[in-house]
Order: structure tokens, then sequence, then C-alpha cells
């Protein structure tokens, strides 16, 4: 595996928000919000049980940014460091992005999940100006919705497919461009 240290830093500073690669150095805190019941309460079967799961997540996302140029981030504030989520793009076996985000309960409804997605659309459109954008979500999660419809993302399917979801949730698959057949096939397969 190359080392990360080979890979050029990407850190990315938006008006509030500091995005910086994920390390393994960030399991703590990674663990600490996708552990957290809060954050997984439209799909609680999400929600990490054990640090292993946090681990294997950090490897994935740092294993995808070296292999595509690109990747989520470890969200802090510009203004103290602090902690907020994980947000960012990642290439997905359908080759498309998915978009995805996740913050800690007490930053909730200060508009970083856009900042964040806006941030992660732009750096996809520079990275691989070719490949879409996707994001998906669950019916029952409409502010998450919001932020990919604000982050220039359009909804493209909504339906059920054979993984499990709360009763009477849809799943949802966006796009910020028209997809080959390919790939909404795939996205509708993996929503």
């Amino acid at each position: 595996m190359v080392h990360q240290l080979l890979v050029p830093p990407q850190e990315i500073r938006t008006d509030r928000l500091l995005l910086s690669p994920l390390t393994p150095g960030d399991v703590v805190d990674v663990h600490a919000l996708f552990s957290d019941a809060r954050t997984w309460q439209h799909l609680p079967e999400g929600r990490h049980r054990d640090r292993a799961q946090t681990v294997a997540l950090v490897q994935a996302k740092i294993g995808g940014r070296i292999r595509h140029g690109l990747g989520s981030w470890l969200v802090r504030s510009v203004h103290d460091g602090g902690f907020l989520g994980v947000a960012g793009v990642d290439m997905t076996a359908g080759h498309v992005w998915n978009l995805g985000y996740r913050f800690v309960p007490e930053s909730w409804g200060n508009g970083y999940a856009t900042e964040a997605a806006v941030a992660a659309v732009r750096a996809a459109h520079d990275a691989a100006p070719d490949v879409p954008v996707t994001g998906r979500v669950l019916t029952n999660n409409p502010g998450s919705a919001v932020v990919l419809r604000r982050a220039g993302l359009s909804l493209v399917w909504q339906g059920t497919t054979a993984a499990p979801t709360p009763v009477g949730v849809e799943r949802q698959v966006w796009a910020d461009r028209g997809l080959t057949d390919e790939q909404h096939a795939w996205l509708v397969e993996h929503a």
C-alpha cells in the first residue's frame, strides 16, 4: 500500500470548516460519531457497535483516497479546531462518487453539512470532471435530501430494494447529472 504521506494532503478550508483527509489517528473521533445512536436515527442498524467497524471504515476511506485521488475528510471548525464530523466523496464500485456526511448532533442546524457537501462536489468536479457525484438517502431523512439539493444534486430515483429499511421508508438516489444505465442500475441496487 502506498504510504499516505506520498498522497497530496488535499486539505480544504471553507469559511467555517477545515476539511482534512482522514488518518488512522482519527479513529477515536470517527468512532465516537459513528457509534452515537443520535446520528443513526434514520437507520439504527447502521450504527457502529464496535471499534473494529470504524477502523475498517477509516482504512477503506484512506485506501479510496490513495486509489482515486480524493475521499472523505475529517471536518473541524476553523475557529476553534473542534471536531464536527466526517464528509466528502468516495468512489464507488459503480464508478460514481458517493457524497456522504455525518456530523456530531451538537453541530446540527448550522449549515455545516451543506458547506462541506458543496466543497466535496467542487473537489470531485476538479478531480474527475466526467464522473457523476451521487448521494443516497432514506425518505425519513429529509434534512439530508435538502443538503444534497443545496449541493447541486437532483432526485433521480425513489423506491424500495431488498436492503432493510424502517417500515414505510423508501430509498432515494440523487445525482448531479444524467447517469448511464449501468450507473443508475448499480445505484438503485446499492441504494
